[in-house]
């Protein structure tokens, strides 16, 4: 028998499947504005200039941990 935690887990990673093509292109968005200091910069400065709020990091997620997808989103 599996614990709740476990099962949530299990629920969320297969409802992930769907949107997974998106994931992916977001995932590489953060990489390659994480890949600069200048690049970081720049997505700041526009996040500011738009009035967007965002607690200062660019996450990028770990795949086994799907909390970690939802802050990268």
């Amino acid at each position: 028998m599996h614990c709740c935690a476990h099962i949530l887990c299990l629920i969320v990673k297969d409802g992930l499947k769907e949107v997974d093509h998106s994931i992916l292109r977001i995932r590489g968005a953060v990489k390659y504005i994480r890949s600069s200091p200048s690049r970081l910069a720049r997505f700041k400065a526009c996040a500011e200039q738009e009035k967007i709020t965002y607690k200062g990091l660019v996450y990028l997620d770990v795949e086994t941990r799907w909390n970690s997808t939802y802050l990268m989103l």
